[in-house]
């Protein structure tokens, strides 16, 4: 699947907005309000491998915050990760199975 097909698929499933990480906690694009790592649940993530470049591969996370907003977070699987993005993914799913 294309990260095209993922973000559809996960609209599908009520996965409308987009989340992003900040320095404070992790935003919605379509509210606007920050959430803190506590108040959100990771409910699934699904990898892209196109086979060919690796800087085009990207795993797209769906995640639910405790008020009912669903969005999705896209971080590219490179070496280069945002480290901040990698410590919320690692804290959400710490959360996730503790």
């Amino acid at each position: 699947m294309t990260l095209a097909d993922l973000q559809a698929n996960a609209k599908e499933h009520g996965f409308e907005h987009h989340f992003m990480c900040e320095q404070d906690g992790v935003r919605s694009n379509g509210t606007g309000h920050l959430y803190t790592p506590d108040e959100l649940r990771l409910v699934h993530s699904t990898s892209t491998d196109n086979g060919t470049d690796p800087g085009d591969d990207a795993t797209l996370y769906m995640i639910e915050a405790k008020d009912g907003t669903k969005g999705v977070m896209i971080i590219p699987n490179s070496f280069h990760a945002d480290p901040q993005e990698a410590s919320l993914i690692d804290t959400l799913r710490q959360n996730q199975h503790g």
